[in-house]
């Protein structure tokens, strides 16, 4: 962390292009360290969940470069680094492990371990608020496992009309249009010598939550017509961009 927390401190006092191009050694040192703590976590959630040990470091990482299209701030650049552990790579649509390295101030919600599907669209979403009105217990003991909690910033002000009459005590839960639990940390949880196994075992105690989400996301794909090119469904390559 000697030298990814300076590096994000100073980034997010000097969000331009200029600094950037000025600090390009020290980004080069912070992103390859931040790589090898994405190898070893490939490594331990793979023992537990072998849909994660076939990944690759680009499949688990992320631009320094903000993309606006997520929400996440209007910074040029990201003031966090992270690792997002996926079935299939990052933009599978598959529930993800994933951890947050960011000092505060931060723009971008501080340091943190999630697991959970981010940014679904409405009729995954659907499926799984249908899935409250049948197994609600069961989910909700599945989060309460977990030792994390629902993250509640992106809430619908009122359920869709087909869940209005459902069982009021899951209503936080199906407004949600992420299905997310997070663990919010400061930066001491990173220097501690032993925190990639530590973080590691936190995402084993959430793995349950993990493949339930990815057996609904299972379901919708098999039964739900899907265009190429779906966030769910990626690309095929053609023959001529093989080439």
């Amino acid at each position: 962390m000697d030298v990814i927390l300076p590096f994000l401190r100073d980034i997010h006092l000097n969000d331009t292009l200029e600094w950037y191009l000025a600090h390009t050694k020290e980004y080069s040192k912070a992103f390859n360290r931040n790589a090898k703590y994405i190898e070893l976590l490939i490594e331990q959630i793979g023992k537990f969940d072998p849909s994660i040990k076939e990944l690759q470091i680009d499949d688990c990482s992320f631009s320094l470069i903000n993309d606006r299209k997520l929400k996440i701030s209007e910074r040029r650049y990201n003031d966090f680094f992270s690792g997002s552990f996926t079935r299939e790579g990052k933009y599978s649509g598959y529930a993800s492990y994933y951890y947050q390295i960011s000092p505060e101030p931060s723009s971008s919600g501080g340091s943190f371990l999630a697991v959970g599907i981010y940014n679904p669209n409405k009729e995954l979403m659907d499926y799984l608020r249908r899935e409250f009105t049948t197994r609600g217990e069961h989910i909700v003991s599945l989060i309460r496992k977990s030792k994390f909690e629902l993250y509640t910033r992106n809430v619908m002000k009122r359920l869709p009309s087909e869940f209005v009459d459902s069982d009021y005590r899951f209503h936080t839960y199906m407004r949600q249009r992420d299905l997310i639990l997070i663990k919010r940390l400061d930066t001491s949880w990173f220097r501690q010598d032993n925190w990639i196994a530590a973080t590691a075992a936190e995402f084993q105690r959430c793995m349950p939550f993990v493949e339930f989400i990815n057996s609904i996301v299972d379901r919708y794909r098999n039964e739900v017509p899907l265009p190429v090119g779906h966030a769910l469904r990626p690309i095929k390559r053609s023959t001529r961009d093989e080439r």
